[in-house]
């Protein structure tokens, strides 16, 4: 009976063990898919930005509803934006600009998007006039550099 309980212990030692890797694959698995979807979502509000610059410069011509698609495109994805950066990514592989100060700064850095949803709600509003447009561009980019002057790695 004591070599059967010692065996039995040795053998969900080995399982455990055994199991190690597979959790930390797991973990892994689950950070790079976090981290690359905070990348779609900060790589869309690029986007957005980039093509109301276009448009902004005359380099291209887009109707009012494109324009206020693409602004509250960027509203929707600051809301979305302090939940897709909550999960700690430690086990993370894929490379990524962000800092660890998002997470050791969190009130900070989570309390930045209001600000910047604030911005691209103006920027849709002034759809069309591209006075207003403009200033409100001016506003967006500082909430957008603001926060990537401390939360992202150059």
């Amino acid at each position: 009976m004591k070599h059967l309980v010692t065996a039995g212990l040795f053998s969900a030692m080995i399982a455990a063990g055994s199991m190690m890797p597979i959790n930390a694959f797991a973990d892994e698995t689950m950070d790079n898919a976090t981290v690359q979807n905070r990348q779609m979502l900060m790589d869309g509000i690029g986007g957005a930005m980039g093509t109301l610059g276009c448009y902004l410069k005359g380099d291209c011509n887009l109707p009012d509803p494109v324009l206020r698609n693409l602004a509250n495109g960027i509203a929707f994805a600051a809301d979305a934006a302090p939940a897709a950066f909550e999960p700690k990514t430690m086990d993370a592989t894929v490379k990524t600009t962000a800092t660890d100060k998002v997470w050791s700064d969190w009130d900070d850095f989570a309390g930045r998007f209001p600000e910047l949803k604030e911005a691209a709600l103006a920027m849709a509003a002034a759809a069309g006039d591209k006075s207003a447009m403009g200033a409100a561009m001016g506003n967006l980019g500082k909430s957008c550099k603001g926060c990537h002057e401390t939360y992202r790695s150059k």
